[in-house]
């Protein structure tokens, strides 16, 4: 007989034990099982309290939920099917109320305990009323050459803008860039974060989890996120955790690309530590009916982290280094006016070639470290003091098709220091919440030799932050308020037109708030919401952005004037202080309700979004360059208005079939001229539809995925102006002119993706099929549209094997 054996032990905060008067019986408990070995979800586990009669299954996704206790202090069966034949005995208690994100794991093959370990699973503490939601490292693992943005966009209302399949931005409710705030292991990822041009280099197999969080989270992690955070957690560094060794191979016909990764953990009694690394190489990848020559890309990873604990003490120390080639399509960069006219109108790229792995110009080069030392002090059980330390070094290369190809068009090094000292506190006159202070300094320099003004001056930022988050929780009722202020100053150096040194240096202090409120209605319903502020900086390419970006010129609103016949000058360099641009200022209210119902679970989300200044790049016209006219792009400011809303459904339809539905719709505008706003996100809807299959043969375990998608036309996008009709003079435009676009919005586009995998002993394999039907379209999300359709039908195999001790 297999006995079980439960390996670390979970909060609660999110487990939602609600307390009432004496003598109710209104606590609440849930969590998720999982098998410790290969991190998937255990389903149809039987959990019980043990001397009662409450009992309940874990779902597909290993969670349970168990209502109605009259205790704190509970102690739990699990009879689970492969791990037991009999109930297994849970000598354990539970006694800690107000704990986040239980995980109980599961293994198999231990004879000779019986009792259950339970370790704290580190909380997101500071958004508990803010919705989000959760992508595991066994979700990652499916396709682990994906990039950051398109791990993510299987959730509802979370999509990607892109320059190509290799450079993707996350877009959270319409918002991108810099105003979602990507935390790497803890600390703001420090890259070049400015345009649609640039990725965060991260690396998914590296990543344990990824929490996106919808909602305006600058008070817990930073003023810029005014649409939201992207939490990338990486090995928690476990203590007590036998070896483990992991290794994976892939292969995808598109592109014919090809990735290796593994990985070494093990934790003792005051000790453990984590290695790994991956290495991916991608080939032009093809549309259905044409390759898309010049798309591949090579990336090299490595990570590292170690973890000691002494006394009342851990100490962590933490590394990561991504190197990256990344091709942009040859046909996106046109040489003359008159190619990029016929570029833009024709439904084949004008440069298509035979397939290769070469990367050739135009094309990114980038290498990213991270280096992170963190010390905990654990005060209590429910009190620590954390300080957080971390050094990056982001390098960028960018290559243009031009003259003097060997030579970057762009050739910059980014250092960002971040230091941050904090608080978590339960229970302290009440409360539960976390009080922090942030030093965070970038120093942003170009390397001479690019021949070239540079796109972007030079610059430094330094903030300093304070904030506290704290909660109350009152019966069924949970209040949440937090505030943070940040000082920030930048002092930027550049070049004009005539190679004139300029400087300018500016700073902002601004205040960033949140007003949180749960409400458990009942046993089946959860309602919560969320008034937030944010305020963001416009960035150094919004501010000075100057010449030719890939495909186009781009000019930053201190960079650019008109004059009063409404013709462009660029000649000169505004200070901010002179000028009208100001720091957008975000207002967002989310609102969460979520019901289950028998088989059923709902759960609608509602948001507005209401930005002042909001800062947007749009077309302005054809301007001339020493290779002819080419398309010029603006930064402008407008306030503007963002409302949405996102709706899941997931159905139980038997024990091994579960449906999930989901659809997200989003309404923008520039309220001060009422019209839309440029490269919005379109309507989407899908199906996926999930089955767990019986073990045969010497498969132990399998499943296959449905999802069958929809994307709608961008029924809101701006008028078309072709660019012919700007170099001709039949279309006038001046600096008052309605928004346009040079090319109409796609038509919408139907996806069917399809996903089996299985486990044999200690082997996971995974095949799946993106766009079955080979569709041909183009995402309205990418500027590559304006030349190129979308990748076609993908066959993507891995195979996974992971060891662990006894």
């Amino acid at each position: 007989m297999k006995k079980l054996f439960l390996l670390f032990l979970f909060q609660l905060s999110s487990l939602l034990v609600f307390s009432q008067a004496s003598g109710n019986c209104d606590y609440k408990l849930q969590g998720t099982i999982l098998d410790i070995e290969t991190k998937e979800a255990l389903p149809f586990v039987v959990v019980s309290i043990k001397g009662t009669k409450h009992y309940t299954l874990t779902d597909n996704e290993g969670k349970f939920q168990l209502t109605g206790l009259c205790e704190v202090t509970n102690c739990l069966e699990i009879t689970c099917n492969g791990y037991c034949n009999t109930t297994c005995d849970a000598t354990c208690s539970v006694q800690k109320e107000h704990k986040n994100n239980s995980v109980i794991y599961l293994k198999p093959d231990v004879v000779a305990l019986n009792e259950v370990t339970v370790t704290d699973v580190e909380e997101k503490t500071g958004t508990v009323s803010i919705a989000q939601d959760v992508v595991d490292r066994q979700s990652l693992a499916l396709n682990p050459t994906q990039t950051l943005a398109s791990a993510i966009t299987n959730i509802d209302g979370v999509s990607f803008t892109s320059a190509g399949n290799n450079v993707q931005l996350p877009v959270i409710h319409g918002l991108y860039g810099n105003r979602v705030l990507v935390l790497n292991n803890g600390l703001k990822h420090g890259f070049q974060n400015w345009g649609s041009d640039h990725a965060p280099e991260i690396d998914i197999t590296s990543a344990n989890s990824v929490t996106v969080i919808k909602g305006a989270s600058g008070v817990r992690y930073g003023p810029e996120a005014l649409g939201g955070a992207i939490v990338i957690d990486a090995n928690p560094l476990n203590f007590n955790r036998p070896l483990h060794i992991g290794a994976g191979t892939g292969y995808q016909t598109n592109g014919k690309g090809y990735n290796f990764n593994t990985e070494i953990n093990e934790g003792f009694d005051n000790l453990s530590y984590h290695v790994g690394g991956s290495y991916s190489r991608i080939g032009d990848r093809h549309a259905p009916d044409y390759s898309l020559t010049n798309t591949g890309k090579e990336e090299k990873s490595f990570n590292a982290g170690l973890k000691y604990k002494f006394g009342n003490f851990d100490v962590k120390g933490y590394y990561s280094f991504i190197d990256q080639n990344l091709a942009l399509l040859r046909a996106s960069v046109a040489e003359t006016g008159d190619s990029f006219i016929k570029a833009i109108n024709s439904d084949v790229p004008l440069i298509v070639r035979p397939f290769s792995y070469d990367i050739n110009e135009p094309n990114q080069l980038t290498q990213h470290h991270l280096l992170k030392g963190e010390v905990n002090w654990w005060i209590s059980d429910d009190e620590k003091l954390t300080f957080r330390v971390g050094r990056q070094i982001n390098k960028r290369k960018e290559f243009d098709v031009r003259r003097n190809a060997d030579l970057p068009i762009i050739d910059l090094d980014l250092t960002t220091s971040d230091y941050q000292l904090e608080w978590n506190h339960k229970n302290w006159l009440q409360l539960d919440g976390i009080i922090g202070a942030q030093l965070f300094t970038q120093d942003n320099n170009n390397n001479p030799g690019t021949n070239t003004t540079a796109f972007i001056p030079n610059y430094n930022t330094t903030r300093v932050s304070g904030f506290i988050i704290e909660s109350f929780q009152r019966n069924q009722n949970t209040f949440e308020v937090g505030i943070r202020a940040d000082y920030e100053n930048n002092n930027v150096r550049g070049r004009d037109i005539y190679q004139n040194v300029f400087r300018d240096e500016y700073s902002y202090v601004n205040v960033t708030s949140s007003l949180g409120y749960i409400r458990q209605i009942n046993d089946n319903t959860t309602f919560r919401t969320n008034l937030g502020t944010a305020w963001r900086t416009p960035n150094v390419e919004e501010l000075y952005s100057f010449g030719q970006h890939g495909f186009k010129i781009t000019y930053g609103m201190l960079r650019y004037g008109f004059d009063e016949n409404g013709s462009i000058n660029t000649d000169e360099v505004k200070p901010l202080a002179e000028s009208n641009v100001k720091p957008e200022k975000g207002y967002k209210w989310i609102n969460e309700l979520k019901h289950q119902s028998g088989d059923n679970t709902y759960t609608v989300t509602a948001y507005s979004h209401y930005i002042q200044n909001y800062v947007f790049e749009r077309p302005f016209g054809v301007l001339g360059t020493i290779r002819g006219p080419m398309p010029g792009f603006i930064f402008d400011q407008a306030n503007a208005v963002f409302i949405g809303s996102d709706f899941t459904w997931q159905r139980q339809w038997s024990n091994s079939l579960t449906g999930t539905f989901g659809i997200s719709y989003l309404w923008s505008q520039n309220s001060e001229d009422n019209e839309p706003l440029i490269n919005q996100p379109p309507i989407t809807t899908h199906y996926e539809l999930n089955c767990n299959l019986k073990p045969f043969w010497i498969v132990e375990s399998s499943h296959l995925s449905l999802r069958p998608s929809f994307t709608f036309k961008q029924f809101q996008a701006p008028r078309t102006v072709p660019p012919e009709g700007i170099i001709d003079g039949t279309v006038e435009i001046t600096p008052t002119s309605e928004i346009f676009d040079f090319k109409d919005a796609p038509e919408g586009y139907f996806l069917f993706d399809i996903s089996y995998g299985f486990k044999i002993k200690d082997f996971t394999a995974n095949i799946a099929v993106h766009n079955v039907f080979n569709t041909r379209y183009r995402n309205y999300l990418n500027s590559m549209r304006y030349f190129a359709d979308e990748m076609g039908r993908n066959f993507l195999f891995s195979i996974n094997y992971n060891f662990n001790a006894k």
